[in-house]
């Protein structure tokens, strides 16, 4: 609760007894128990997540979001939480546009269909072979915002008048060198926009054996990244509680 949910140790005590707050749980042997806890204190979770709620979706449809009738996410993958989430609070039918999605097909969530494909891969799960799925930290990294990690989003309380000032304060969590030195990641994304126009003006294509080819050459051999920038592939991985994550180093990459 406290780094997923963000929530404080005085929102958690309020809205928790000290011996629910206590226990010992093991997902997902304990998943009923734990879906039980969570809607006999729906009422005060409610209260305490209404000011990010309503201010995120307050946000959404500044940004359009809610205009469309079906909303289009893309992604590297994988199994569509995001995706799922975003069709329940919207109220929408969602269609995932993923690298890889384990969970492909059309689906029913809570009456709204959430389509999920596949571009690269379809189907599979971490651990059962497919480097690319297995060693999807080494994408993720890459695919960063300059700022830390978004943590909460709120009302702008000084912007009453609706006037001059962003109309929303957003809160992040610390920065990992990827961001710190995100001129560098500009420029490796720059390069790889670059080859797609290329690609495109010249009709280049590749099959996705060829991708997978070329993308487990660099998620198996070590040093085919320059020591150099190395920290670029740094992750914050604060909200499962193990810090800063580097893709090279985890996977001995970059020994």
């Amino acid at each position: 609760m406290r780094t997923r949910f963000l929530l404080s140790n005085s929102e958690i005590e309020d809205i928790f007894s000290n011996e629910i707050s206590g226990r010992y749980v093991e997902l997902a042997a304990d998943k009923k128990s734990i879906i039980e806890v969570l809607a006999n204190h729906k009422k005060a979770i409610d209260k305490v997540i209404t000011p990010t709620k309503c201010a995120y979706l307050a946000y959404l449809e500044a940004m359009g979001v809610n205009k469309q009738s079906t909303l289009h996410l893309v992604d590297l993958g994988y199994s569509g939480t995001i995706q799922s989430l975003l069709g329940i609070l919207l109220n929408k039918n969602t269609y995932g546009h993923y690298l890889i999605a384990s969970n492909p097909g059309v689906h029913s969530i809570e009456g709204c269909t959430a389509t999920m494909k596949g571009y690269l891969k379809e189907g599979g799960k971490i651990g059962e072979g497919y480097l690319p799925l297995d060693r999807s930290m080494f994408l993720e990294s890459l695919l960063t915002a300059p700022n830390g990690q978004f943590r909460d989003i709120r009302f702008n309380t000084f912007n009453k008048s609706g006037n001059n000032l962003k109309p929303f304060d957003f809160y992040y969590g610390r920065k990992v060198a990827s961001q710190k030195y995100f001129y560098i990641l500009e420029q490796v994304m720059a390069g790889a926009l670059d080859y797609v126009e290329h690609a495109a003006k010249h009709n280049i294509t590749f099959t996705k054996s060829e991708l997978e080819m070329l993308l487990n050459s660099y998620l198996s051999k070590p040093h085919m990244i320059p020591h150099s920038i190395a920290h670029i592939f740094d992750i914050d991985d604060d909200v499962t509680g193990n810090g800063t994550v580097n893709a090279l180093q985890f996977f001995g990459l970059n020994k």
